[in-house]
C-alpha cells in the first residue's frame, strides 16, 4: 500500500519551479548583499536587516499583526500590494472562496524614491523577487528556500506566542486556539497545517469525498515541498550558535555562507542540522533509532497543529459565521479523519530521523560550539580589515 512521505531533503525544484531559474546560493547571496548595501549603515545590525531582508519576500497581513508584530515597523525597500489579477512576477497568495481555490496574488515593485535607481523603476520587480528565486540550490545539490530561513530567524528574534485574543487578554491565550512559538508557526508547523488545510479544503470541494493517497501527497508536495521544509530546519540551528539577534554584528550573508560552506579548519555546522533541530523541538533521547519522548512530543505538537490549522483555514477564507464554525469545529477535534494531523507529523518525524541518521555521530556540543566562535571570530576579522 502507498504511503505519504514528507519531503525534506530533494535535489529538484518544488512543483512549478522551473530547474532553469533556480539560484545557487552564492548567487542569492550576491542579491542578498545588494540589498544589505542598500541600507548604509546597517549592514551589521544584524537584527534589523533580516526584518527588511524577510519582508522583501514576507509582508502584508498576518505577518505585522500576527505572526512577527515586533517587525511590523521596519521599513522594507520595496513596495509591496496584494492584488486579485497575476502579474508576470506576482507570487500567488492562497485563498478560497465557497471552498474553491480563488488566490489574490503579491507583487514586489520599486518605489519612486528608490535610493539607487530613483523613480526610473517604478512598478518593476526586483531580480531577486522574480521567478520564486527564493529556492536555491546549495553546494551539496540540495534546495532550500532561503526565505523560510529568514522568516524564522525573525521569529526567533521576535519569539511570541500567536492568539486572536489582543496583548491584554494574552494571560487567556492557552483557553482558546493558539500556538506556542511563532517560530514554529512560520516554518515548520505551518507549512505542515497549509497541507491539512488544503486536505479539508479538497475534502469539502468534492462534496465530502475521501481523498486519495495521491491527492494528499499532491498537496504535501506543494504545500510543504522538500525545500521549504528544509529551509524550515536551518534557522534553528543557524539562532543557536549565531549571534541572530545582534545590532551590531555579523553580516546576515556572511552568517549565510559560513553556516553552509565553513571555513577551512572546520566543516559547516549545517552538517548536523537534523540533530540540532530535533533538540531544538524538543526532541530527546535519541538512541539511534528513535527518540525517548516521542509519543509526548507527538501528542504536543498535534495540539499545535491543530491550532495552527485553524488559524490556516480561518485565513484563506472568507471572514464570516460559516468559517467561524469552521474553525471552531477543528478545534473541537472535527475532520479528525480529513485532516490526519498525526499522520502528518509521523512522517514529519520519519523524515528527521532518517535525516540523523545520514548524518552519523554528533560532535561533542563544546566542539560545536568552539567551531561557531571560530566562524563568527573569522567573520569579525575578516570585516574589520
Amino acid at each position: 500500500m502507498k504511503e505519504l512521505i514528507q519531503p525534506v531533503l530533494v535535489t529538484n525544484p518544488e512543483p512549478g519551479h522551473e530547474l532553469k531559474d533556480v539560484l545557487t546560493l552564492q548567487e542569492f547571496i550576491n542579491l542578498l548583499k545588494e540589498e544589505e548595501d542598500y541600507w548604509p549603515g546597517e549592514q551589521q545590525n544584524t537584527k534589523l536587516m533580516i526584518s527588511r531582508l524577510r519582508k522583501i519576500f514576507y509582508d502584508q497581513w498576518g505577518w505585522n499583526k500576527e505572526l512577527i508584530k515586533g517587525a511590523a515597523n521596519v521599513e522594507c525597500r520595496y513596495e509591496v500590494t496584494i492584488v486579485d489579477t497575476p502579474t508576470e512576477h506576482s507570487r500567488a497568495v492562497t485563498r478560497y472562496k465557497k471552498n474553491t481555490y480563488q488566490p489574490k496574488h503579491r507583487m514586489v515593485t520599486y518605489r519612486d524614491n528608490d535610493r539607487v535607481y530613483g523613480n526610473t523603476r517604478v512598478g518593476l520587480s526586483p531580480f531577486i523577487y522574480k521567478s520564486d528565486h527564493q529556492e536555491i540550490r546549495l553546494p551539496d545539490g540540495t534546495m532550500c528556500d532561503a526565505a523560510h530561513i529568514l522568516a524564522g530567524l525573525d521569529a526567533y528574534n521576535y519569539k511570541d506566542i500567536v492568539t486572536p485574543l489582543p496583548s491584554f487578554l494574552k494571560f487567556a491565550a492557552k483557553l482558546f486556539p493558539h500556538v506556542d512559538s511563532n517560530v514554529d508557526i512560520v516554518t515548520w508547523l505551518g507549512d505542515i497545517a497549509s497541507s491539512a488545510g488544503d486536505f479539508l479544503f479538497e475534502y469539502l470541494r468534492t462534496n465530502k469525498h475521501p481523498l486519495s493517497v495521491d491527492t494528499e501527497q499532491h498537496y504535501i508536495d506543494i504545500d510543504a515541498p522538500g525545500s521549504d521544509m528544509l529551509g524550515d530546519i536551518d534557522p534553528y540551528v543557524i539562532a543557536k550558535y549565531y549571534n541572530v539577534g545582534s545590532t551590531d554584528g555579523q553580516r546576515y550573508t556572511d552568517i549565510l555562507f559560513n553556516y553552509y560552506i565553513g571555513t577551512q579548519m572546520n566543516p559547516p555546522i549545517r552538517n548536523f542540522r537534523m540533530s540540532i533541530f530535533c533538540e531544538s523541538v524538543g526532541l530527546t533521547g535519541w538512541d539511534g533509532k528513535n527518540f525517548a519522548n516521542e509519543n509526548e512530543w507527538l501528542e504536543y505538537y498535534r495540539k499545535q497543529l491543530r491550532d495552527n490549522t485553524c488559524f490556516q483555514v480561518f485565513s484563506l477564507v472568507e471572514e464570516n459565521l460559516k468559517s467561524f464554525f469552521m474553525l471552531m469545529r477543528i478545534w473541537l477535534g472535527g475532520y479528525k479523519s480529513v485532516l490526519k494531523l498525526e499522520l502528518l507529523l509521523e512522517i514529519y518525524l520519519k523524515a528527521l530521523k532518517d535525516g540523523i541518521k545520514k548524518e552519523g555521530a554528533m560532535p561533542h556540543k563544546n566542539l560545536l560550539t568552539q567551531q561557531a566562535d571560530f566562524i563568527k571570530t573569522t567573520i569579525l576579522e575578516k570585516t574589520e580589515a
